[in-house]
């Protein structure tokens, strides 16, 4: 009887003890495609990693198959704006690896964060422990697909640490206590013309919970599906939701690009170039194309970038106490434009 007590403590004590060097996220409904696996994966432009969670923002801890959320880290800068991504419900939280990646490529930290019970409602809250895990991002922004948008529509207006909400093919909550209609918070909708379950009709009839500057983007020929890399097998489509017209490739590129143009809002400049001759001048376009068609392109042009974007803000304080410097430096890149542009 002794033995088998202390066989018995011996496996519970090797039990605890997988559990706790057991790393994962809790299996969902819908998985990702294969799209969606290939873009955890590092590139030049962006380290992805997967980071482990001791406990949830409630202090409990955190299980081993739900412990883990995806960062995606800009290479070539020090990001000051962050994206925080909650899924769909029930659909696997990396089937948002590839729009969280090319994100993160524009030069935005981005994450995606697991959900209990794959359902963003019932752990929206976590998104603190993001925000508390990087003290560097100066700004917020906080999105998601379907649920995933209405979850973070309600964080956004229970904190004070969100200055912006993207939603994806969603609905922002329309309880009195949670609306962001009153509220200063920007906000982005985008939604397909094809989406049969956050419907055109729906999206403007929604609209009333939403801030009056909200921008609305309608991806022609989108549906609801495409908003990640979803297997909704054995259909082909999640249910409810209507054939698209165009290609996920294509699908994912508007969604990409709408989401980056409106987190550029958030950002505080931090580049010398734009603070000599200003971000739509030819001269400050030549040095970006030198940037990313040159320099990206080796390693020792990556740091370049990298210790330039580390210095910007430091440079541009320099500029503003010291004006005669600011003027030598704009004479020195003037003299060299020719060399850049003859090399582009």
């Amino acid at each position: 009887m002794k033995r088998t007590k202390l066989l018995s403590a011996a496996a519970f004590f090797l039990l605890v003890l997988f559990a706790a060097g057991t790393a994962g996220a809790m299996e969902c409904q819908r998985g990702p495609l294969p799209e969606a696996l290939d873009a955890l994966n590092s590139n030049f432009l962006v380290d992805v990693s997967t980071v482990t969670v001791t406990a949830w923002g409630d202090g409990s801890p955190a299980t081993a198959d739900d412990n883990i959320y995806y960062v995606f880290q800009p290479r070539l800068s020090a990001p000051k704006t962050g994206f925080i991504i909650l899924p769909g419900g029930n659909c696997d939280p990396r089937s948002y690896a590839p729009a969280a990646r090319a994100i993160a490529a524009k030069g935005f930290f981005t994450c995606i964060i697991p959900m209990p019970g794959c359902v963003a409602i019932f752990g929206y809250e976590r998104a603190g422990n993001i925000i508390q895990d990087y003290k560097d991002i100066k700004k917020w922004a906080i999105g998601g697909h379907s649920v995933g948008g209405t979850a973070a529509s309600i964080y956004a207006v229970q904190t004070n640490t969100i200055s912006g909400v993207v939603i994806w093919a969603s609905l922002a909550n329309p309880d009195p206590a949670k609306t962001l209609a009153n509220s200063t918070i920007k906000v982005l909708s985008v939604y397909g013309s094809e989406d049969g379950r956050a419907t055109p009709a729906a999206v403007k009839e929604n609209a009333v919970y939403l801030p009056p500057d909200t921008v609305f983007v309608e991806i022609e020929g989108g549906n609801h599906t495409q908003f990640g890399y979803i297997d909704s097998a054995p259909d082909e489509y999640i249910k409810g939701d209507n054939p698209a017209t165009i290609s996920i490739e294509q699908e994912q590129k508007e969604i990409v690009q709408a989401t980056v143009d409106f987190l550029k809002q958030f950002n505080e400049n931090t580049c010398p170039v734009v603070d000599l001759f200003g971000s739509k001048d030819q001269r400050t376009k030549t040095i970006a194309r030198f940037r990313d068609e040159i320099l990206a392109k080796s390693a020792a042009g990556r740091s370049i970038i990298a210790c330039y974007e580390k210095n910007g803000a430091k440079a541009i304080d320099i500029f503003g106490k010291y004006p005669f410097i600011k003027t030598s430096a704009r004479r020195v890149l003037e003299a060299i434009l020719p060399a850049l542009e003859l090399v582009l």
